[in-house]
């Protein structure tokens, strides 16, 4: 194993020990060593998330996109972070983006279908203008 596959694991052992604030400095170094590194960016993504760095978790997880444009799990991951940061409209998007790729993706499908319900709820009791 290589130098940037030791950084790589560490951050991916971090990261399931939940100890993410570790996993945020792994994966970081190993986004470093390799631009190119998908699972580096989709778990640095996420343990961004962990800390609540939602904006930053978004960042990483765009760059693991343009790496697999079809990976449902990061349009999945994507949607949760703009959910979190409080951007249900690119949330949305994201969950769909989960779903044109992978029709059975159950927790797409749950995070797709309860955020557009409580969007349009809050969207219906919106101001309402008067002739």
């Amino acid at each position: 194993m290589g130098k940037e596959s030791d950084t790589l694991e560490k951050g991916l052992q971090a990261f399931k020990l939940q100890d993410y604030t570790t996993a945020v400095a792994e994966l970081e170094q190993a986004t470093m060593e390799d631009h190119e590194d998908f699972k580096a960016f989709l778990y640095l993504g996420a343990a961004y998330a962990g800390v609540g760095r939602y904006n930053a978790a978004i960042g990483a997880l765009k760059r693991a996109a343009e790496l697999r444009p079809d990976d449902a799990r990061v349009h999945y991951n994507l949607g949760q972070a703009y959910e979190a940061a409080g951007v249900p409209r690119e949330a949305i998007y994201e969950y769909a983006q989960a779903l044109r790729i992978n029709p059975y993706y159950t927790h797409a499908r749950t995070a797709y279908s309860s955020l557009k319900t409580r969007t349009s709820a809050h969207n219906s009791r919106g101001m309402r203008l008067s002739a």
